[in-house]
């Protein structure tokens, strides 16, 4: 994302000529045949024939090619069958209509139909002056030996002026071998974008929705055009009604989602989980670019790799009116928010409102070295830095453009400070634990406990975190100072009021009634090896450490912590499992954690060959030594009352293998009480 304006518009110009490139390898040379609209069309890559007229589930077509040889009109269907797979370019042509758009869907049970790219050049599935389309329910690969310009959906308007409704819903993306060396980020699971520079060219009214996408390199999904520029000289011609929603991503290689060149662009209710997995260069999860008023809301952004950028959310160049509000952030390398700008290449007008950011890495706030937008709002959202942690709350501050930050609450726990300018409005915070030297003077800041409900306590998921409503009695409570045009809900979506004093931090409720938490010690809790120690008990009944490592046979170790909470009777608000890792022998270490359904086993007799199997995984870890770990497991609990009240868990290295990549965990028997894993309900 740093690259200058000029390099920018370079790339502009490659990517014309490669979209072009594109184009001309993709477009089929077939003869064509137009059948009357309004028509069902059925295909099975099994049970079909090209022979047949494919109008029912006994006469589908077979294969793409038959697909790709039709242009579809108005209001046609067509459904592939489910369980099927089909090999090489889906490419069908023709457009719909307003009110009329060609759909592609599924038919018949089981899994979704596949179209396997087998490592083409270009989308997999690929759409080229086309419009008035909906695209469902299909799984989508295309992988390869080498990177490529490869896609699993690719949209592309050419030179047509302003082109309408494409829908893009349900799908299953994954292993897309892109580029991530690709300076252009938009290689990988969906692109949708605008080339050509003869005719002003936009698309209006994109939504892509409830789309999985998994091991896509570059990016996840993004757009792009280029009639994108806003940087005022006139070549901005952006996308209206673009709304991105709703769609899970995990391991991306690069970036997550980014929005390019729209205006009130939409991206809310996603979820993005290690980022910037292979990339080397500077990526974010979810961000935008070259837009006016875009919205980032309800989404929830963890566990992105690296500090080159490496954040959940960015408001990047030539933004007017960014808005990041309602989501949640977590366990980022790089920390919260990316702010970019730099002069003319501006971003003014920045609303940051209503967010929770728990254990976010390097920094909460980084913003571009020597510029600091114009006009930029920070206020009602709650930072939470865990202990051991030495994470930044800003930092590149410069410029001559204040910031206004107020109503926030920073529970500090950790050891990092602050970037602070002259003229940086702080005002209503409250600021506690660790006080750095550089704190901001705040008129009216509030040192004390805010008495938040569960700090800390976030797992995954936009509902996990009722442990920042503040308590009863906290001085938060409608201690804040009003903002003009607050947005009228907080992230609870709670009323806040645009005439009397707010609560301070990303919670406007009343305050909750404080519940003394029940904790408990794991019953039983070992490591277990493999290969040659495959058959036996690594000492678990004596063992002051629980070990995991991803080694050569012989070496691997897997941990296993069972708690045991029949003796409680209670309700379950929220329920969470700490680990403390002791060792952690190099830095980086990744290790996840996996529910254990089958809870039989002992420590005492747990060995490599009999270790119960583990399925959901419940959260994954970076590993620093003495800082503990929290796997938040309330639903699992709430389960678990009524059949046994029993828990177990598997913890495991997902690093690479390495000799050195071993972590030991206290385990039941540490002689340090408070090391030891412990479960805790909160009723």
């Amino acid at each position: 994302m740093r690259i200058s304006k000029a390099f920018r518009l370079c790339l502009s110009v490659g990517l014309i000529f490669t979209l072009l490139l594109t184009v001309v390898v993709s477009m089929p040379a077939l003869t064509t045949t137009t059948y009357a609209n309004n028509t069902t069309y059925y295909v099975d890559s099994a049970g079909g024939s090209d022979s047949n007229n494919g109008l029912s589930t006994g006469a589908a077509w077979q294969t793409l090619t038959k697909v790709n040889s039709t242009t579809f009109l108005p209001g046609d269907k067509i459904l592939f069958k489910s369980g099927s797979v089909w090999t090489g370019q889906l490419h069908p042509l023709g457009s719909g209509a307003s009110g009329s758009p060609i759909i592609i869907d599924k038919y018949g049970t089981g899994n979704k139909p596949i179209i396997n790219g087998n490592g083409l050049t270009g989308g997999t599935v690929y759409f080229y002056n086309q419009q008035y389309w909906e695209l469902n329910n299909l799984e989508v690969t295309n992988t390869s030996t080498s990177a490529g310009d490869r896609y699993g959906v690719k949209v592309e308007a050419h030179d047509v002026g302003t082109y309408n409704h494409f829908y893009i819903r349900n799908m299953y993306i994954h292993d897309v071998t892109g580029t991530n060396t690709d300076a252009l980020k938009v290689t990988g699971g969906i692109f949708v974008t605008v080339s050509g520079t003869a005719v002003r060219t936009k698309w209006n009214d994109v939504l892509i929705d409830g789309n999985t996408i998994e091991r896509t390199d570059r990016t996840g999904i993004s757009n792009g055009s280029s009639w994108g520029n806003n940087d005022g000289a006139g070549n901005f011609e952006p996308y209206t009604n673009l709304v991105i929603s709703n769609n899970t991503l995990n391991d991306i290689g690069g970036d997550g989602i980014v929005m390019r060149a729209s205006i009130n662009g939409l991206i809310q209710y996603n979820v993005v989980n290690k980022a910037h997995a292979r990339d080397t260069n500077f990526d974010v999860a979810i961000w935008a670019i070259n837009s006016t008023s875009p919205v980032m809301q309800y989404n929830e952004a963890y566990n992105t790799k690296t500090t080159n950028d490496g954040q959940g959310f960015d408001c990047d160049f030539n933004l007017t009116g960014c808005t990041v509000q309602y989501n949640y952030s977590h366990d980022n390398e790089g920390g919260f928010l990316l702010v970019m700008g730099n002069g003319s290449i501006r971003n003014d007008n920045m609303i940051v409102r209503y967010n929770i950011s728990q254990n976010d890495r390097a920094r909460i706030f980084q913003f571009n070295s020597g510029y600091t937008p114009l006009n930029s709002q920070i206020y009602n959202n709650t930072f939470y830095i865990g202990s051991g942690l030495s994470t930044s709350i800003t930092t590149g501050l410069a410029g001559s453009n204040p910031i206004y930050f107020k109503n926030n609450i920073v529970y500090n726990a950790g050891s990092g400070g602050y970037s602070v300018k002259a003229n940086d409005v702080y005002d209503y915070n409250v600021f506690y634990g660790n006080h750095p030297a550089s704190e901001p003077s705040d008129a009216h800041k509030l040192t004390t406990d805010p008495l938040l409900a569960g700090a800390g306590s976030g797992g995954i998921g936009l509902s996990t975190v009722n442990g920042y409503k503040l308590g009863t009695g906290s001085p938060a409570l409608s201690s804040g100072v009003l903002i003009s045009s607050n947005g009228g809900k907080d992230y609870w979506g709670n009323t806040v009021s645009s005439s009397t004093a707010p609560n301070r931090g990303a919670y406007n409720g009343a305050g909750v009634v404080l519940t003394t938490p029940n904790t408990w010690i794991a019953v039983d809790d070992a490591n277990v090896r493999d290969g040659t120690y495959a058959t036996t008990n690594q000492a678990g009944t004596t063992a002051v450490t629980v070990d995991t490592k991803n080694d050569l046979t012989s070496y691997r170790r897997d941990g296993y912590f069972k708690f045991d909470f029949n003796s409680y009777s209670g309700t379950v608000s929220n329920a969470t499992i700490t680990l403390k890792p002791i060792t952690a022998a190099m830095s980086g270490i990744q290790n996840e954690v996996a529910l254990v359904s089958d809870n039989s086993w002992t420590e005492g007799g747990i060995t490599w060959d009999t270790k119960p199997s583990s399925s959901t995984v419940l959260g994954t870890y970076t590993i620093v030594a003495g800082t503990p770990i929290t796997i938040n497991v309330t639903s699992q609990v709430q389960a678990a009352m009524s059949t046994g009240k029993k828990l177990s868990i598997r913890v495991y290295s997902t690093s690479a293998v390495n000799s050195n990549g071993n972590v030991s965990f206290a385990s039941s028997e540490s002689i340090t009480s408070t090391d030891r894993p412990k479960l805790t309900i909160t009723p």
